[in-house]
């Protein structure tokens, strides 16, 4: 328990900064959508395509990833395997 303990103050500061990224990456996402939705021929190239595929599985980890702490954090219901 006194394990634990010890750990918390790193984790909620590994967690505030997460938050924070996030944000900051939510942000600039919005910022992107809008200058391709304007159709600046600039930015729509096959290297964007590559990076927005990146993108999009390393959230979708990160998004497990969210999932598996609130599961630990008992936030979240644990699904039932059968």
């Amino acid at each position: 328990m006194a394990e634990i303990q010890l750990l918390r103050p790193a984790l909620m500061a590994e967690l505030t900064w997460a938050e924070l990224y996030t944000k900051a990456m939510h942000k600039d996402l919005g910022a992107i959508s809008t200058a391709l939705g304007k159709n600046h021929q600039t930015t729509a190239d096959p290297k964007m395509k590559k990076s927005v595929e990146r993108l999009r599985d390393l959230l979708q980890i990160a998004n497990r990833t969210v999932g598996e702490l609130g599961d630990q954090a008992g936030i979240r219901a644990v699904p039932v395997k059968k």
